[in-house]
């Protein structure tokens, strides 16, 4: 009995796993009539914010695009020469920039009962912004500066993102180079 309870927790474990592994995508776009890659986002949580990253190639060649979305409760402002700056294993670093100078807010109600049985709403909101660049080599990533107005804030990446973002890299790069 010990066997058979251990070998589906083991199989539910392998399939949750599995199932929640980001996976690079070929897009047909008939609009435009253009083929791309793009992967999955990679959700890197924080105490105080998430920063998500995907890859997407530029349709006909061999050129890819590190998206990264920063998310948090708290209102920021950003200005031309704000960055998310990317840095490696090796020493080096990445920045990547923002698309956009207006931070987009997202607001959801979630209701609750007090423990007084009186219905309570409770208002969160999420501030979220895009960056992008072109990368022509994926390295191992260590740690994230979110710059902002206001100021930094540094992120430590922890190893199992970092490697699955770079698996994402090098499946993109080896689809692109079959495909050429």
């Amino acid at each position: 009995m010990k066997k058979i309870l251990t070998f589906l927790l083991f199989t539910a474990l392998m399939i949750s796993l599995s199932s929640c592994a980001a996976k690079v995508h070929l897009i047909n776009d008939s609009f435009y009539g253009q083929k791309f890659y793009q992967t999955d986002y990679i959700n890197m949580n924080f105490w105080s914010a998430t920063v998500k990253f995907r890859f997407k190639s530029i349709s006909g060649t061999d050129k890819i695009i590190l998206e990264a979305q920063y998310i948090t409760d708290e209102s920021f402002s950003i200005n031309p020469n704000s960055k998310i700056i990317l840095k490696f294993e090796d020493g080096t670093y990445t920045a990547l920039n923002y698309t956009s100078l207006f931070p987009k807010t997202e607001t959801e109600i979630i209701y609750g009962t007090s423990i007084y049985f009186m219905d309570t709403s409770y208002v969160d909101r999420s501030y979220s912004i895009n960056a992008e660049n072109m990368i022509k080599d994926m390295k191992v990533l260590t740690d994230i500066r979110v710059e902002t107005v206001e100021g930094f804030q540094n992120f430590t990446v922890k190893k199992g993102a970092a490697e699955d973002l770079l698996r994402l890299y090098n499946e993109m790069q080896t689809l692109l180079s079959e495909n050429d």
